[in-house]
């Protein structure tokens, strides 16, 4: 669905994205004339901030299974009029050869892979020998009140939550086993807090709350009138823990995540 790429775009990169996107591009280091990999890169906000840095001399290239996230990731990079190839494909099936990057980034998608072991493998064998990997991912749910809220409030009314997912590597030992389990070696581990600042709470939480409606059981069977009273149900819930994070008629948040890096050899 088209407007799910345009939104995220238009309210998730600005406020959340861009700026660790800037965090996990500082710690591999790209520099001039490397070829470049943004993983799961959604709209494109690591691809476009790698882009300028490998030069006119280097390579970047986007690569997702969703075609609508790849088609507005185009028409940002054009606005900003920057080359990037962009690949449509599973992270778990890398569409390159072996050693065709310098520089593999997946910022925020790892924990969604249904083979996190295979995506790590297909990341190392499509580096070169001096390449390096650079991966970011929430830490535990229990530091993002917001989220636990949410994911209580549609266990609750939907009979379901995709939340925890979101969170599901937030032990850094547990993502640096899989680095290692993976082959990449000298693994090194920032654990870093970031506030988002989302200037319209509403189309935060409009965002939010279209994540697990869209394929609940529970609406499944539902006439309209009765798919919208439980929607309703829901925003009305999550009404007190957004204004919770809010101040001066902005959200501000904080983010914590892991910044991992490691080397192929």
């Amino acid at each position: 669905m088209g407007y799910l790429a345009e939104t995220y775009e238009r309210v998730m990169i600005p406020a959340l994205m861009s700026p660790w996107a800037a965090q996990v591009i500082r710690a591999v280091q790209v520099q001039p004339g490397e070829r470049a990999l943004d993983v799961a890169c959604g709209t494109g906000v690591v691809a476009r901030g790698l882009a300028p840095l490998v030069g006119t001399q280097g390579q970047v290239f986007g690569l997702d299974r969703n075609p609508e996230m790849l088609r507005v990731a185009r028409l940002a990079a054009d606005r900003e009029g920057l080359a990037i190839d962009w690949r449509l494909g599973q992270a778990e099936q890398l569409p390159f050869p072996d050693g065709a990057f310098d520089v593999i980034v997946c910022q925020f998608a790892l924990m969604y892979f249904a083979d996190r072991r295979a995506a790590l493998a297909e990341m190392r064998r499509t580096l070169s020998a001096s390449g390096r990997v650079g991966l970011g991912v929430w830490q535990a749910m229990e530091r993002h009140p917001f989220y636990q809220a949410l994911d209580e409030v549609s266990q609750r009314r939907l009979g379901r939550s995709s939340v925890q997912g979101m969170f599901s590597l937030g032990d850094a030992e547990e993502l640096r086993g899989l680095l290692a389990d993976a082959g990449f070696q000298r693994v090194e581990i920032e654990s870093l807090s970031l506030t988002a600042r989302f200037a319209d709470p509403e189309a935060l939480l409009a965002w939010e709350l279209d994540v697990d409606p869209a394929t609940a059981p529970a609406l499944r069977d539902l006439d309209a009138p009765a798919r919208q009273a439980i929607l309703a149900a829901l925003h009305e819930e999550m009404q007190a823990p957004l204004r919770a994070v809010m101040q001066d008629g902005q959200v501000r948040m904080p983010f914590h995540a892991h910044i991992a890096h490691g080397w192929r050899s």
